[in-house]
């Protein structure tokens, strides 16, 4: 599965959420993509967490998106995107990444708002 795909995958599932009334901040969203990364992004949730700033969901997936190119481009086998991505959504490892969401549901005051697809 390609980054593309993976996103989109993430993005339906918020929307299943939110259809039941419970929201996903960007913050947990970011860190459920993240822990759903294969091995072959390691390093690169490692760089995204000792950040000090707070990524946002699109702008993770742009990064995603570059990384995936220069992993696929180095592969020394030729691998294709879906050999180096994988998603594993029970997996919780990542030093300094939340392991964990909080849906949230939406208040009165709309107080949370739903991911824009």
């Amino acid at each position: 599965m390609n980054i593309n795909d993976y996103s989109t995958k993430v993005k339906n599932l918020v929307d299943v959420f939110a259809s039941v009334g419970t929201f996903i901040d960007d913050e947990d969203l970011v860190a459920m993509t993240l822990n759903g990364l294969g091995k072959y992004y390691s390093q690169f949730r490692t760089s995204i967490a000792v950040q000090k700033t707070f990524l946002d969901f699109q702008y993770l997936i742009t990064l995603l998106i570059s990384e995936e190119i220069r992993i696929v481009g180095t592969s020394s086998n030729g691998g294709s995107q879906e050999s180096a991505f994988y998603s594993n959504s029970s997996r919780s490892r990542g030093r300094g990444v939340k392991t964990s969401f909080r849906g949230r549901h939406k208040s009165s005051h709309g107080g949370h708002h739903q991911h824009e697809s």
